[in-house]
């Protein structure tokens, strides 16, 4: 992974740090993107650190909440209604599906920042996955993961 500048580098390897102490063998990291992977509850998290501006970091949690839901007018404008709400985060739509994510910015990230938006986002997500799929459909996170061979699929793949 290529870094930006030092406080990208130095946010990095912290938050490497605090996962690595916080979720221990439940933790997954991509190699090739840097990304880390936890799950929690029926949701999974994806955290990523990149370089913001010129001198700093972000920190993003995004939490898979839904997968190929059936997005109608109902659905969006409840979802812009939560995000006007909900005091920290926001859901987002790619294609039909759902995230909820939330950033910190990483040159003052602590670990109980981390650990307290991770915990957050995760909750969320976790709360609302259920009441989506029920009214909208599509699979929560850790159900398509199930489907779909999750992480030995991944390790498969990235050896071909």
């Amino acid at each position: 992974m290529e870094f930006a500048n030092d406080n990208h580098r130095a946010a990095y390897d912290r938050v490497k740090t605090y996962l690595t102490e916080l979720f221990d063998e439940d933790l997954y990291h991509e190699e090739r993107t840097g990304h880390f992977y936890v799950r929690y509850g029926s949701t999974v998290l994806e955290i990523s650190v990149d370089p913001y501006g010129p001198e700093d970091a972000i920190m993003t949690a995004m939490a898979y909440c839904v997968q190929d839901a059936e997005v109608d007018d109902e659905l969006l404008r409840g979802l812009l209604e939560l995000n006007h709400t909900l005091p920290f985060g926001a859901f987002s739509l790619v294609g039909r599906d759902i995230f909820f994510s939330h950033a910190l910015f990483g040159r003052t990230l602590e670990r109980s920042n981390l650990l307290s938006a991770i915990a957050a986002v995760a909750t969320i997500s976790d709360d609302y996955d259920d009441r989506i799929v029920a009214q909208y459909g599509g699979e929560r996170a850790l159900d398509r993961i199930r489907h779909t061979g999750g992480r030995e699929r991944r390790r498969e793949t990235l050896k071909q």
